[in-house]
């Protein structure tokens, strides 16, 4: 018997947890993926083998309460006579995962084909049979541990150089591109004609055409002329266990806390009724963090409740339900504003993760990464239930997560607090980096968004925001930085870079939320203390000028709602944060100024309840 070390990887990542439209799709994504290579693991765990990552306590716990938090690579320790038998499980477990998929698959072909009121609907059953075999990406590499370290004398011990080699195997392996096309030839044209999935463009619809008038059941959630693929439909399906809170609520998060009892009860009563089976107008709010209003958001926007009419207006009962929300809605509305329509996606990642694990000699040690980054993961959860948000995924350092836009940068920086703290102890205990590389640090992008824009294109938001998030580091230290990204809808986008080290700039970012909030600040005056930077810049002024025309600014300028002049505590406020970021800017860089106002824009949303303080901030421009 010999001991070998074998990887797999499950994928690909972007069909199962990127290409989404609704919430219930990102959440359902991310829940295969987490099962498939939970079954993966489980066949590995059953047939002897040693998992170093996933931990095998985290691969036998598989509690329906617990958010998706298995990575998608697994990698193993195997005694096995030879390598056709390490090749044998590799492939049985590879299996395993595609045998998992077939059971979603299946359980969602019924549902689908279930229809409504006896009705069956014919999905286009060649495409989805087809489409569930490539549904999953699976690679595998193996290398045999030697008994005795290498002849070359350069100290690795014999688990490392397995580790290396199956690392050059497996990237090869990735790089063999085998794909078979979907039919054979002689029905290469199959596909012509049939429109593609709405998510992503990929692949065809295995949804039928239907006669004019008629829709899908709503249980389905398939709006006017969207496709779905074979996984969209399983998505759709698996989605509805429940177990996640749509992004409306997150939106609706600060203009909920802000109602008095007496309308929020008033509210509650009025959005149970929409739960009923036979309506399927709405759904529940799962997490603990809001209890006070149990339900998603989507129909306290007037938007959505004009465009579910619409969806169901041939639902009598449907369009009475709706009709008595918005009455209910039209006096709390008058009270107290419309909900403002922005929330938060979080993608967050560990940079130079790669290094640490290579860092590692043995097994014991990856097994101790392993555990620091389970721990991380485990935390995960409760950070974000803490400011209100909500964990849809956490494999390990690779995180996906929704946040109300109060609590973004606060929870941003726990985040990182966490990361830091968990992997500060196995750090340690592991030999330096050979090219000297500073310690791993988490990177978070926040995509602040409208919750009618496309679920695919804020996601892609949040991954701008994570690359701004890296910027500014270099290749030797990239990272440890949120970067927030705003995106109008049908407007411009503003960026900001905020370090996890700059204790001053979070300050400043907390201090301009509750000096809005409490109209301390006027709107034009982030605008127009942009405009200065930018203008100083084009005609080539100097920090000198651009400061004084700013501090000439700041003496006109009156609090929220044009009454009294700033108050001496926000202007010396203001003052000293332009002149910390002149300095790091220098003399000749007018862009600090650019910096704050940008800063003075991102605080107006994060601190925003109500869609009328966005359209005042706007109209103030």
């Amino acid at each position: 018997m010999s001991t070998w070390l074998l990887e797999i990887a499950i994928g690909p990542v972007q069909g199962f947890i990127a290409a989404a439209r609704r919430s219930r799709d990102l959440w359902a994504g991310s829940h295969l993926l987490s099962e498939l290579v939970r079954a993966t693991a489980r066949h590995l765990l059953d047939n002897g083998a040693k998992l170093i990552y996933p931990l095998a306590a985290r691969v036998r716990r598989a509690s329906p309460d617990e958010n998706s938090n298995l990575s998608n690579i697994l990698l193993a320790q195997v005694d096995a006579a030879d390598e056709a038998a390490v090749r044998e499980l590799a492939r049985a477990a590879q299996d395993a995962a595609r045998a998992h998929l077939c059971v979603f698959a299946d359980n969602a072909l019924n549902d689908w084909q279930r229809g409504s009121n006896g009705a069956r609907i014919r999905l286009r059953r060649d495409f989805w049979t087809r489409q569930v075999e490539d549904a999953i990406d699976s690679y595998a590499a193996w290398a045999r541990v030697a008994e005795a370290a290498d002849a070359s004398g350069d100290g690795r011990t014999p688990y490392r150089i397995a580790y290396d080699k199956l690392k050059g195997a497996l990237a090869a392996r990735k790089h063999t591109r085998d794909f078979a096309p979907m039919f054979p030839s002689a029905a290469s044209d199959k596909g012509a004609g049939i429109p593609k999935c709405s998510f992503d463009g990929l692949r065809e619809s295995v949804l039928p055409e239907l006669p004019a008038g008629e829709s899908f059941p709503a249980r389905f959630g398939v709006a006017p002329g969207e496709q779905l693929d074979a996984l969209g439909c399983i998505k759709r399906v698996v989605g509805r266990n429940e177990r996640f809170t749509a992004l409306s609520r997150f939106a609706a998060h600060g203009w909920l806390s802000g109602l008095d009892d007496k309308s929020r009860s008033t509210l509650r009563a009025a959005y149970e009724k929409l739960l009923d089976p036979a309506l399927d107008l709405a759904t529940r709010a799962v997490d603990t963090a809001h209890a006070d209003f149990p339900y998603d958001g989507g129909l306290l926007f007037p938007e959505r409740i004009a465009v579910a009419k619409q969806e169901r207006r041939a639902e009598p009962a449907a369009l009475a339900a709706l009709d008595a929300l918005r009455r209910t809605l039209q006096p709390i509305w008058r009270d107290h504003g419309q909900p403002c329509p922005y929330a938060v996606l979080v993608i967050a990642d560990g940079d130079r993760m790669g290094r640490l694990v290579d860092r590692a000699r043995s097994a014991e040690e990856h097994e101790r990464i392993s555990r620091a980054v389970a721990t991380f993961a485990d935390r995960v959860p409760g950070i974000a239930r803490e400011v209100a948000g909500q964990c849809v995924f956490a494999g390990g350092d690779d995180l996906t997560l929704y946040f109300p836009l109060a609590g973004v940068v606060h929870g941003a920086f726990d985040l990182h607090d966490a990361f830091t703290k968990e992997l500060a102890e196995v750090v340690a205990a592991l030999p330096p980096s050979a090219d000297g590389a500073p310690p791993p640090t988490l990177r978070v992008g926040a995509a602040i968004c409208h919750v009618l824009e496309p679920l695919a294109v804020i996601r892609q938001r949040a991954a701008d925001a994570e690359r701004l998030a890296k910027g500014e580091g270099g290749p030797a230290a990239p990272g440890n930085a949120l970067g927030l990204l705003l995106s109008l809808r049908s407007g411009p986008q503003v960026g900001l870079r905020l370090s996890f080290a700059d204790a001053h700039g979070r300050a400043a970012l907390d201090h301009w939320q509750a000096a809005y909030a409490a109209h301390r600040l006027p709107g034009r005056l982030a605008f127009d203390t942009r405009a200065i930077g930018l203008h100083c810049r084009a005609i080539g002024a100097g920090a000198g000028v651009a400061e004084g025309e700013f501090l000439r600014l700041l003496a006109r300028a009156r609090q929220g709602g044009g009454g009294e002049r700033i108050d001496d505590a926000t202007r010396n406020r203001l003052v000293e944060r332009q002149a910390a970021l002149a300095l790091f800017a220098g003399a000749d860089d007018p862009g600090a100024l650019h910096r704050l106002g940008d800063e003075l824009i991102l605080a107006r949303w994060l601190a925003a309840r109500s869609a009328a303080e966005i359209g005042a901030f706007l109209e103030s421009h």
